[in-house]
């Protein structure tokens, strides 16, 4: 799956109020091109939109921008899925019984008795981390949250809450529309409560390119 990014080259200085309303947006009048509201649209919705027409100008939170986007992936096909492995487990099957049994020898192993020690926890390994993402008028839902650098991520639910697996010293990016973008570094805590401010908005043409 590509990594995407949203970006705006030039971003325009033009007063959003006083452009004249048009529908999913405003008309400006310098540029004489309609400015469509993105404000409130999801990353996938806006991929889809440029899919279809490269060259709009629009009006963006910087929650939006320079960042990866987040789309959720493509489900493989259960049925293919059910068919294979169907497949498998008959000729698994099938050579199972053409086999002839094997006469094997085991060797009882050795009891070792003594104090059990516990190894600290490998920095590697992925924790679950959970918390409650909100703002002023409390619990958010709707709030992306993915692991800095992957596609690894998850949104909030109704009551703000949200799961996700990540490793120590990880970077968790909560972002959502109208928001300031945070970051959070996992360290010893398992619990990461945010709470999320408003942010300013950003017009102009965006460009969405690919991250290498």
């Amino acid at each position: 799956m590509r990594k995407l990014q949203l970006t705006i080259p030039e971003p325009c200085h033009e007063d959003w109020n006083k452009m004249t309303p048009v529908q999913k947006g405003r008309f400006c009048s310098s540029c004489e091109k309609n400015v469509f509201d993105f404000t409130r649209s999801t990353d996938l919705q806006i991929i889809e939109m440029y899919n279809k027409n490269n060259s709009i100008c629009g009006r963006f939170l910087p929650s939006q921008l320079d960042r990866e986007l987040f789309y959720p992936k493509k489900k493989k096909s259960v049925w293919l899925a059910a068919v294979f492995f169907g497949m498998i487990t008959f000729f698994n099957t099938k050579v199972s019984a053409q086999e002839k049994p094997k006469t094997e020898q085991t060797e009882t192993p050795h009891i070792i008795v003594g104090k059990v020690a516990y190894n600290l926890e490998n920095q590697d390994e992925e924790i679950a981390i959970s918390g409650i993402v909100s703002d002023a008028s409390g619990p958010l839902p709707g709030v992306n949250v993915i692991v800095k650098g992957t596609t690894n991520g998850t949104q909030t639910g109704f009551d703000g809450l949200y799961n996700i697996k990540a490793k120590k010293g990880d970077i968790l990016i909560f972002s959502f529309m109208g928001m300031k973008v945070i970051e959070r570094t996992i360290s010893i805590s398992r619990i990461i409560n945010v709470k999320m401010e408003d942010s300013p908005v950003m017009l102009g043409g965006a460009v969405i390119k690919s991250l290498r």
